[in-house]
């Protein structure tokens, strides 16, 4: 599987981190224009055993994402596995921690999107950069 790892500094409390990241909703205030990101299912706090649906597109393509939370350990971990989407395989997990002057979130991604061997190469050089990219988007808002 090809792996992403993305990790920010920010002022807030680890607490207050983890429960920002556990409002589904707020997803879709993060995420950056393209590809479009729509919340499908009822929004509210995530816990484990949810399964959430949302809309990526660019128009007039677009997919629908399902994805089951996995693991929670409040304050600490969230994470969510594609049930079904874009994606053969693809396994999120939301890191926070405390650090000296506030929290650190840490965006960790395991993914295969193609089965082969060249698969792989443009899973890497391709659609990895793009998930980076998203993610640095993400931290900054």
């Amino acid at each position: 599987m090809t792996l992403v790892i993305h990790s920010s500094h920010f002022d807030a409390s680890s607490d207050d981190l983890f429960e920002f990241h556990r409002d589904a909703r707020n997803l879709t205030r993060i995420s950056p224009p393209i590809p479009r990101f729509e919340l499908l299912s009822e929004p509210g706090r995530s816990e484990a055993g949810d399964e959430q649906t949302f809309r990526l597109s660019i128009d007039p393509f677009g997919s629908t994402w399902n994805a089951k939370i996995t693991r929670l350990a409040p304050g600490r971990l969230l994470e969510d596995t594609q049930t079904s989407g874009p994606f053969l395989r693809w396994r999120h997990q939301h890191r926070v921690s405390q650090d000296e002057a506030g929290s650190r979130l840490t965006d960790v991604v395991a993914f295969r999107a193609l089965p082969t061997p060249a698969g792989e190469f443009v899973e890497y050089f391709l659609v990895r950069p793009g998930i980076k990219l998203m993610f640095v988007w993400r931290h900054w808002k």
